[in-house]
C-alpha cells in the first residue's frame, strides 16, 4: 500500500503533522473527526513550513548544527503534539536547541537527570514559550526569525503565566510556574534590549521576574522524597534566582531587598544537605558556593553609600571584609571569572573602607584594577551566562581612567555582546560610556576612579 501523500498547502495542521492526506472538510476534516483529534487550520500565526521548501530544509540543517562543541545532547523522543500555540517546526527546533545546548549550562556538571523541566513544558504552554524565547535569543544565527519567534513566545508566556498566579501559595508548589518565571528572568538577561526598547539606556525588566521567582521560592520547601530529576530542578531554579538577583543588584537597586529575605528561602536545605553520594554540598552551576553570591549582594548594597559609615555600618563592613578574606584563594583560581569577582568585591569594599585615607583607598582600587586587566584576556566568555561576567567587568571598567584600560574592557563587553547576541552587554556598555564621558580621561585626578564607580552605582 503506497504511503499517504502529504498535502503541504491546504490540509489541516493535524493531518500535515501526521503526514496524512486531508479531505479539507471544514470546520473539522474527516480524519480528525474519526481519530478524535483537534482540527486546526493554517493561519498567518501558525502556518507550518513546507517540508520540501528550501527555507525549511535550511532552517532544519542550521538547527542540527547549533549545539556547542563539548555540550552533550539530551536525547528526547519527538513529541506527538506541541502545546498550543507552538505547533510550528521552528518552535520545535528552538525547544530542542534549548534542551541540547542551553539547559546543560544551567545544571551542575555531575547532575544525572536533567529532563524534569523539559517534560513539564509539554504540559504547560507558558513554560514551553519561555524555553522557545530563551533559545531564540541565544541561537547563533543572523536570521531574524528566531528573535521574532522569541519575542512572540515571551509575550505569550507573560500573558499565560499571569492567568496562573491567582493563588501565590498554590502556584509556589507548581514546578511549571516556578520554571517559567525563572526562564523569563533568563530571557531578560539575554534579550537584545536595544532591539525591543525605544531607549538604548532602558533598564531590562529582570527585577520583576527575579522578584517573582524569589517570592515563589519563599513559599515552597525542598522535599526529601523528590526524584533525582526533581531535586536537580530545584537546584537549577534556586541557583538561577541567586545569581540573577545578586549580580543584577548593581544595575537595579530594587533588588537590594534580597538579603532581607534569605532566611525565608531556607537556602541550607537546598545546598548544605547532600542529596546523594555524588553531590558535593555547596557546589553550584557557577562553581562557587551560594554563600559567595550572598556576599556579593551584601557588599553591593553597602557600597552604594557615598557618605561616611555610621557605627552599625562600620561593624557590617568589618564582618563583610572578614568574610571576603575566606575567599582570598579565588585570586589564584584557574577560573578567571572567579578571580575577577573577587577583585570586584575588593574594589567595592575599599570604596567604603572606614579605616584608610582617600589616597590609600585609590591605591588599593588601582591595584585591583591592574589585577583584573591581567586576567581579562583569559576569560572564556562562552561558558557563562552574560550577567555573570558583566558584573565584575562593569565594576572594573567603572574605575578605569586611562583610555588603553577602557579599550580592554570595551573589547570584553563587545565580545560578550557578539557571543550572546547583545542583551545586557550593549546596555552595560551604554552605562559605561556615560560614566567615562562624565569623568573624562584624567589619570592625574586620583579620585576619578572612585567617582566613576559611584556613578555606576547611582545609575540604578
Amino acid at each position: 500500500m503506497p504511503p499517504a501523500s502529504l498535502r503541504t498547502r491546504n490540509g489541516c495542521l493535524s493531518c500535515r503533522k501526521r503526514r496524512k492526506k486531508c479531505d479539507e472538510s471544514r470546520p473539522r476534516c474527516t480524519a480528525c473527526t474519526r481519530n478524535s483529534l483537534e482540527c486546526k487550520w493554517p493561519s498567518e500565526g501558525n502556518q507550518l513550513p513546507d517540508g520540501r521548501s528550501r527555507q525549511y530544509k535550511r532552517t532544519k540543517a542550521m538547527v542540527r548544527t547549533v549545539a556547542l562543541p563539548g555540550v552533550s545532547q539530551i536525547q528526547l523522543p519527538p513529541p506527538i503534539m506541541m502545546p498550543a500555540p507552538f505547533s510550528s517546526s521552528e518552535s520545535t527546533y528552538l525547544y530542542r536547541y534549548f534542551a541540547s545546548t542551553i539547559l546543560p549550562r544551567f545544571v551542575r556538571r555531575n547532575s544525572l537527570d536533567k529532563t524534569h523541566m523539559l517534560r513539564l513544558a509539554f504540559q504547560f504552554s507558558p513554560l514551553f514559550g519561555a524555553m522557545v524565547a530563551v533559545a531564540g535569543m541565544q541561537l547563533p544565527t543572523k536570521d531574524r526569525w528566531p528573535a521574532h519567534l522569541a519575542l512572540q513566545s515571551y509575550l505569550h508566556a507573560i500573558h499565560a503565566i499571569q492567568m496562573s498566579l491567582t493563588d501565590i501559595t498554590k502556584a509556589a508548589c507548581d514546578d511549571r510556574i516556578l520554571a517559567t518565571v525563572s526562564l523569563l528572568a533568563c530571557f531578560e538577561a539575554c534579550a537584545r534590549s536595544l532591539k525591543f526598547s525605544s531607549r538604548s539606556d532602558a533598564t531590562p525588566t529582570v527585577a520583576p521576574h527575579v522578584t517573582a521567582a524569589g517570592l515563589l521560592l519563599t513559599k515552597r520547601r525542598p522535599c526529601e522524597f523528590r526524584t533525582k530529576a526533581a531535586a536537580t530542578f530545584d537546584r537549577i531554579c534556586v541557583e538561577s534566582f541567586l545569581y540573577q538577583a545578586c549580580l543584577m543588584m548593581i544595575f537595579d537597586p530594587s533588588l537590594d531587598a534580597l538579603p532581607d529575605d534569605r532566611e525565608q528561602l531556607e537556602l541550607p536545605l537546598y545546598f548544605d544537605r547532600p542529596t546523594r553520594s555524588d553531590s558535593t554540598p555547596g557546589e553550584t552551576v557557577l562553581q562557587a558556593s551560594y554563600k559567595f553570591f550572598l556576599l556579593i549582594a551584601d557588599v553591593t548594597k553597602l557600597s552604594r553609600l557615598s557618605r561616611p559609615l555610621d557605627s552599625a555600618e562600620v561593624a557590617k563592613w568589618r564582618s563583610l571584609s572578614w568574610e571576603l578574606s575566606h575567599w582570598s584563594h579565588l585570586i589564584c583560581s584557574a577560573d578567571m571569572s572567579l578571580a575577577l569577582c573577587y577583585l570586584a568585591l575588593q574594589i567595592l569594599l575599599q570604596k567604603v573602607n572606614p579605616n584608610i585615607t582617600s589616597g590609600e583607598r585609590v591605591r588599593r582600587v588601582h591595584s585591583c584594577l591592574a589585577g583584573g586587566l591581567q586576567r581579562v584576556p583569559a576569560l572564556e566568555i562562552d561558558i557563562y551566562p552574560p550577567v555573570y561576567l558583566l558584573w565584575p567587568v562593569a565594576i572594573l571598567s567603572s574605575v578605569a581612567v586611562r583610555l588603553e584600560e577602557r579599550e580592554v574592557f570595551r573589547g570584553v563587553v563587545a565580545s560578550i555582546s557578539a557571543a550572546k547576541l547583545g542583551g545586557h552587554a550593549a546596555w552595560v556598555q551604554t552605562r559605561l560610556d556615560r560614566v567615562w564621558t562624565t569623568i573624562g580621561s584624567a589619570p592625574e585626578d586620583p579620585e576619578a576612579s572612585l567617582v566613576g564607580l559611584q556613578l555606576l552605582l547611582d545609575q540604578g
